[in-house]
């Protein structure tokens, strides 16, 4: 088991303190289990209290001998429940603050009135806009493990291109997929922040079922296995000459890598060919383009003003009133971090900051071609982490 270091996790705490001190927020309460890892180094129950100045507590609430296991952190108290927490806040000097903030964005309205109960302050705020602000910019420890994920993403690519054969299920090929991802360390779960964008892998999708849109915020779709579970692999069987597209996120360590291959069994048809030889252009415009100081907004210009000018505008990251309307993300502890790569987002890309850059194009009656892979940018520069090859052609057995 990796354990995060006290220092990375002291270092990420001064970060969180300082927003809080220039908020004017008294306490922060961590309750959701991405930020809970991201600042204690565990999700073992309880929460997790940082306050403007002094060391973050971490109230356990069960499993104490294994969250102090996990955690590096120094101070780690248990409690009974919610009425202990407010006692052992007045143990600690912290029996009233002004303002408390909590996250949300994510936390169920029911348990934000209990603790709004016990909690010693009169305001509650929102404190997700600061964490993420914070998460965006990744440490070189954090790089460290996110290039542990791209190298398994790598490896899950290569998997596929092993495995693919016309006459194959799409859900038997996603299980090959898997298992092998399994035995290499895949801890096996996604997590979006978004509400109900419930993921498993990500979508191995073919055909045109691959075009038929899905409630998660992707690109892709896919006929899924039910109507409960509406998306990503099914029982339909792969063909030659059609498309094959792997967008699966590789998880180690908490940090996910998201990569994006096409595939076809003896190769594409012409139509698709040509989308996929625009979607490898404009991954080569977005790393040309990619660097601090440009914006979110510009890059997904950029991308777009190509597919225009290629007559492909149309189908740009999805078909019709379904356009997903971005071409990238952030990502990290969650799969959709900020920044996205989207139309306007003001927002600059600074050092650090881990994104999948992901151009595709969705073609309704046959299906869906692209690209995606996983960089750091640098202060000079970028980094790509994911590195597996684009040729689509597989041979037919």
């Amino acid at each position: 088991m990796i354990k995060t270091p006290r220092e990375e996790l002291t270092f990420r705490t001064g970060l969180l303190q300082d927003l809080l001190d220039e908020q004017g927020i008294d306490l922060a309460l961590i309750v959701q289990n991405a930020d809970l890892f991201y600042f204690g180094g565990t999700i073992q129950p309880g929460c997790l209290c940082v306050f403007r100045s002094g060391n973050p507590v971490y109230f356990s609430r069960k499993n104490l001998d294994r969250t102090a296991r996990e955690s590096s952190l120094e101070t780690i108290v248990p409690v009974r429940g919610f009425s202990d927490l407010r006692e052992r806040l007045a143990d600690l000097g912290q029996g009233t603050v002004r303002r408390a903030a909590m996250e949300l964005d994510v936390l169920p309205m029911n348990l934000l009135n209990r603790y709004r109960e016990i909690l010693p302050c009169r305001e509650v705020v929102d404190l997700s806009p600061l964490v993420r602000t914070i998460r965006q910019v990744k440490s070189e420890y954090e790089i460290i493990l996110l290039r542990q994920a791209a190298a398994l993403s790598d490896f899950m690519v290569e998997t596929t291109r092993r495995f693919l054969r016309a006459g194959i299920p799409e859900i038997a090929l996603a299980a090959e997929v898997e298992r092998a991802a399994r035995l290499k360390g895949h801890e096996g779960f996604v997590r979006m922040r978004a509400f109900n964008q419930e993921v498993y892998w990500g979508h191995l999708v073919s055909g045109a079922e691959a075009a038929e849109p899905s409630y998660v915020h992707f690109t892709t779709g896919g006929g899924g296995l039910s109507a409960a579970f509406a998306g990503g692999s099914g029982f339909r069987v792969i063909r030659e000459r059609e498309p094959v597209l792997f967008d699966l996120a590789a998880v180690m360590n908490g940090y996910h890598a998201d990569q994006s291959r096409t595939f076809a069994v003896g190769g594409l048809p012409e139509v698709l060919d040509r989308g996929y030889r625009v979607s490898l252009e404009i991954a080569g415009v977005l790393e040309e383009a990619l660097r601090a100081g440009v914006t979110a907004g510009d890059l997904y210009g950029k991308a777009e003003a190509v597919a225009r000018r290629e007559g492909l505008g149309d189908h740009f990251m999805g078909s019709g009133r379904d356009r997903a309307g971005f071409c990238g993300h952030g990502l990290g502890l969650e799969l959709d971090e900020e920044p996205v790569i989207s139309a306007g987002n003001p927002a600059p890309l600074r050092p650090g900051m881990a994104l999948a850059l992901e151009p595709k194009f969705v073609f309704p009656e046959a299906g869906v071609v692209g690209v995606e892979d996983t960089y750091v940018l640098r202060e000079k520069g970028w980094e790509k982490l994911t590195s597996s090859g684009y040729e689509p052609a597989v041979e037919a057995s």
